[in-house]
């Protein structure tokens, strides 16, 4: 018996019919895109599904065709998808609360290092310098303005 190809969200129930469904990115849940005849045709309505939640970036079965206008998804499911992607696209973009937090966790962090540098130049000076036969030993030493070494 010849192996039968296998396409990605497909698979044939026990009786023979072929059944597709895609997983959800964000939910990591099944949705059931339907049951087909052939499993041609259950492929496409993954891909068509895959399209609609992510774009170009989808991993279909067969090459995106934009001239090939089958709509093999019913319109209500189609609908559903949608919105999905739409819930994507706001879960991937950064809201204004999340971009101030990031400016502020960035003033806080800029702060900090100032007044590292202060304390440095208070204390003393660090010295980082590297070793020319190892790139991973590195030598560290510090120095007061009060010490004089003899």
């Amino acid at each position: 018996m010849a192996r039968q190809q296998r396409f990605r969200g497909v698979r044939q129930r026990h009786w023979g019919s072929w059944v597709s469904e895609i997983r959800h990115p964000l939910l990591k849940t099944r949705i059931w895109l339907g049951t087909f005849e052939t499993a041609e045709d259950a492929a496409r309505a993954y891909d068509e599904a895959a399209w609609l939640i992510c774009g170009p970036r989808a991993k279909t079965n067969f090459p995106y065709d934009a001239s090939n206008n089958s709509q093999v998804l019913s319109s209500s499911l189609r609908a559903k998808l949608q919105r999905c992607s739409a819930a994507l696209q706001q879960q991937s973009k950064p809201t204004a609360k999340d971009v101030l937090e990031s400016e502020e966790q960035k003033r806080v962090d800029d702060e900090y290092v100032e007044e590292m540098i202060e304390e440095l130049i208070y204390y003393g000076s660090v010295e980082f310098s590297s070793s020319p036969s190892s790139s991973s030993s590195s030598s560290f030493s510090t120095s007061s303005p009060n010490q004089s070494y003899d």
